[in-house]
């Protein structure tokens, strides 16, 4: 599972850190071509979630959990790294609309994972052995977690090669 150096460059210049081209006025959002980014395979959508500067906003790891390609270790991956407890408090009426792409997110993955929709585990994330805390009380049943979501995905981690 080896994210190819032409890959690499294709995410780092398309989906890295994309919002803070200097090219691009103030006032303009940026979004990246999501043409690009049909043309990555699971390893390199994990890469890309592994690299990926969160303050570019959820638009791109919205892409990868909807994506047929994505993987469930992908998916919890991207899940932890949300640190989701933040969003245990809120429902999709009360939570603030800065923060309802990440809400939104969080419960794509949730959706997914309840539907076994994933096609594919074999990348590993174990969010215990990544330093997070699964046991957080909830008090809304939208954040019900599956226990596989609780305990992670057993398999390998992709890794980039030749950069």
């Amino acid at each position: 599972m080896i994210v190819r150096p032409h890959k690499i460059l294709l995410i780092k210049k398309n989906f890295i850190e994309f919002s803070f081209d200097d090219d691009v006025e103030n006032d303009e959002e940026t979004i990246p071509d999501f043409e690009k980014f049909k043309t990555l395979n699971s390893a390199e959508q994990y890469y890309l979630s592994d690299n990926y500067n969160w303050d570019d906003g959820p638009i791109v790891l919205q892409w990868i959990i909807d994506s047929p390609k994505c993987d469930k270790g992908t998916a919890c991956k991207i899940f932890w790294n949300a640190e989701p407890d933040y969003y245990y408090d809120f429902t999709a009426e009360t939570i603030d609309k800065y923060e309802k792409g990440i809400w939104d997110l969080l419960q794509s993955i949730l959706k997914r994972f309840k539907a076994d929709d994933f096609k594919t585990s074999r990348f590993e994330f174990i969010p215990t052995e990544e330093g997070y805390k699964t046991d957080w009380p909830t008090k809304f049943d939208v954040w019900e977690i599956p226990f596989e979501l609780k305990s992670g995905i057993n398999g390998k981690k992709p890794f980039g090669f030749g950069l």
